[in-house]
């Protein structure tokens, strides 16, 4: 034991030598002064970029976009000079080396930026490699946003470059590609061709990759088209090829492949063999969700024997590996096939056992209706909004025709008076026939404003039950943490902030988040970041806060089509969100403008990342990075803090509406000095107590003014 400590602190004292090395190397780059050589700049970018290429991913991204926008420079600058081609090299290697780190890091928007512009620069110097890179580059980031009629023009001008240039592998995968396009559409006949035109080429430059991967491609269209011996045909020459050049996982893929053909033709003896085998390479590589996803199969081979016992034996092992790794669609089919097989057993309590179970777990993985409904809500309200304008904005046109006319008849009254008085009461006469005609206009006009008005008091009532659907059960909470509450004041009847909470495994995760605006459009915006956490920690299972936000960030910037152009809406929110590992008792913290509270008065010292505060030092505040969820100028990875737990720790995350409410004797903001001290002073207190001084306290500050945001402050215990 004493040597294996001896080896881990030798292990770290090379680590931090070797960070710190790197870190010098470059500071001392960055040291040097700046150069008007611009190809110079280019260079030393580049260098900084790799040298943080391991160390910080963040600041590799900021050195390539620094090296990329010169490139751009002396691209535009010496276009049509002939200097150019001294600076071609330099152009070259920012936009080449920007491009592949953009891809891999899934900086979409970035690479489809740099790669347009490599495109551009290709076309200039003639480089037909170039274009067909850029062309298939370009067909990928489509086909990966879905956007498939482009992705289709890309890959075949892509293709047409390579054919020319006798660019085999290329023209291969470029079929590839195509055929991927066709399938989205349900194109098979014109899959199949491209995906035979990608093996006769790899047969050719013997490409054992690409053999296998057309081949399961062809293999799967062929089932799709239940042209079954085909299908078999394929999956079993795309098993030979993974065998040849020995990938497991390949393998293993490609006999689920052909275990799924044997189940379409009945021949589960064949299926058994083939799943086992697969099941036996998973296990090995211990990969989790495909372990789960076998066993289940597994047990609908002995289900279709008729070996009910075997086949319950099989979905419960599915169930236990796949709650392990969150993946809650292998549980929700697990518990219907659990509940199938004791049916056919007469096993009826069993059976409604776990078909309860199947209903529970369904009713509680998001439902995409709940989403659909409330889109048809915004829809409603917006359109609503939208025809009691149009609705007012006639009413203005109609009063101000009616005052015009009202205005010409009293000025020929007038007129007409001084020379008949006939003529006078005749258009006394006709002015009050118009107001009698302008006042029932009116009074419809006001029932129809009147109608809407209750048509959307309705939608924003249903609107609040499925906020109130989709807000988290407390019993989460109850059942791993000691203490805890949650304040949550909503402005209208509906609130654009939220709180989220989930337990996997040992973490549980919990967040209070501030969505752009209130009322209705902000409730559209919490409902979508509850549904995308859901999406992201249950169904992907992760648990790094860091992540968490970077992936919601990404999530949100492409459900509302942000591009960050001007004039172009910046919603989003702002976040606070914690992951506590419940066997270390560490708890990861990571903040988009919203920071952490931590307050326990027996603690003897803070961790780096807390800022003390208050007297006695009783509290601590861990700061966010300054950034939305959102497009933003600045799109940084969110930091990551790591602090351990002590007992008696108490954790606070809020909005800002607490602290900005006005109020008081003079009618100002509460603000976050105060907000600490309340926090402070009934520290300990009981967490629902707590909760009430805290409520009480708003409402006293706020009185008699009206509440100007939504509120939200939670707090656990440890």
């Amino acid at each position: 034991m004493k040597n294996i400590k001896q080896t881990f602190f030798i292990f770290l004292f090379f680590l931090s030598v070797l960070i710190f090395a790197q870190q010098s190397s470059v500071d001392s780059l960055l040291k040097i002064s700046y150069t008007k050589n611009d190809t110079a700049t280019i260079k030393l970018y580049q260098k900084i970029a790799q040298k943080y290429y391991n160390i910080s991913t963040d600041s590799t991204i900021i050195y390539l976009k620094k090296s990329v926008t010169i490139a751009n420079k002396l691209f535009s600058k010496y276009k049509n000079d002939t200097l150019l081609k001294a600076y071609l090299p330099y152009v070259y290697d920012a936009y080449d080396f920007s491009r592949d780190f953009f891809w891999h890091n899934e900086n979409y928007d970035d690479y489809l930026s740099v790669t347009e512009r490599y495109l551009e620069y290709s076309i200039f110097i003639k480089d037909s490699s170039g274009i067909a890179s850029a062309y298939n580059g370009l067909g990928n980031i489509y086909k990966f946003r879905s956007n498939f009629d482009k992705a289709l023009t890309y890959y075949r001008k892509s293709l047409s470059i390579k054919e020319k240039t006798g660019n085999k592998q290329g023209v291969a995968y470029n079929n590839i590609g195509i055929a991927n396009v066709f399938i989205n559409w349900e194109k098979y006949p014109e899959a199949i061709k491209h995906y035979q035109k990608c093996f006769e080429i790899c047969q050719k430059i013997e490409d054992t990759l690409g053999l296998a991967a057309a081949s399961t491609g062809m293999g799967n269209v062929y089932r799709y088209l239940n042209k079954i011996p085909e299908a078999l045909k394929y999956q079993k020459l795309s098993y030979k090829f993974y065998i040849s050049i020995k990938d497991t996982e390949g393998i293993a893929l490609s006999l689920l492949n052909i275990g799924d053909v044997y189940m379409d033709m009945q021949e589960f003896d064949k299926a058994l063999n083939v799943y086992n085998e697969a099941l036996d390479l998973f296990i090995k590589k211990d990969i989790k969700i495909r372990i789960a996803l076998t066993y289940n199969m597994i047990g609908a081979v002995h289900f279709n024997k008729k070996d009910f016992n075997k086949a319950i034996d099989y979905y419960k092992k599915s169930i236990s590996v796949a709650i392990k790794t969150g993946y809650k669609k292998v549980v929700l089919d697990a518990y219907k096939n659990l509940s199938d097989s004791y049916k056919e057993k007469n096993s009826y309590k069993k059976s409604y056992e776990f078909l309860n179970k199947y209903y529970q777990l369904k009713d509680s993985i998001f439902n995409e209706e709940k989403h659909k409904q409330l889109t048809e809500i915004e829809t409603k309200y917006q359109t609503s909004q939208k025809e009691k304008i149009i609705k007012e904005q006639k009413f203005e046109i109609e009063k101000d025709k009616i005052l015009n006319e009202k205005r010409t008849t009293q000025i020929n009254l007038v007129l007409i008076a001084m020379l008949f008085l006939i003529g006078l009461l005749f258009f006394i006469f006709r002015s009050y026939r118009i107001k009698k005609r302008s006042n029932l206009t009116l009074q419809k006009q006001k029932e129809e404003i009147e109608e809407i008005h209750h048509e959307i008091s309705q939608s924003i009532d249903y609107a609040t039950r499925l906020q109130g659907a989709v807000l988290p059960e407390q019993k989460i909470l109850e059942k791993h943490l000691s203490e805890h509450f949650v304040l949550f004041k909503p402005k209208d009847k509906v609130s654009g902030d939220f709180y989220w909470w989930a337990h996997i495994e040992n973490h549980t995760i919990i967040t209070a988040a501030d969505s752009t605006g209130h009322g209705v459009p902000g409730a559209f915006m919490s409902m979508l970041g509850a549904s995308f956490l859901r999406e992201i920690v249950q169904k992907e299972y992760i648990t790094h806060t860091g992540v968490i936000l970077r992936k919601l960030r990404k999530e949100i910037i492409k459900a509302l089509k942000q591009t960050g152009e001007s004039g172009t809406q910046k919603d989003g929110m702002d976040m606070a969100i914690i992951s506590i590992d419940h066997e270390t008792n560490i708890v990861q913290f990571s903040g988009a403008n919203n920071p952490l509270y931590i307050i326990n008065p027996n603690r003897k010292e803070w961790p780096q990342e807390a800022i003390p505060f208050g007297e006695g030092l009783g509290g601590a505040e861990v700061k966010p990075n300054k950034m939305p969820i959102a497009i933003y100028e600045k799109m940084d990875a969110f930091a990551t803090h790591e602090i351990q737990l002590e007992k008696g720790d108490q954790l606070y995350m809020f909005s800002d509406g607490y602290a900005d409410q006005f109020g008081g004797p003079k009618g100002k903001k509460f603000k976050y000095k105060p907000f600490k001290r309340l926090l402070l002073e009934n520290a300990d207190k009981p967490m629902q107590e707590q909760k009430e001084i805290l409520n009480q306290a708003f409402e006293n500050w706020k009185g008699s003014l009206e509440q100007i945001d939504d509120v939200v402050v939670v707090g656990v215990k440890i």
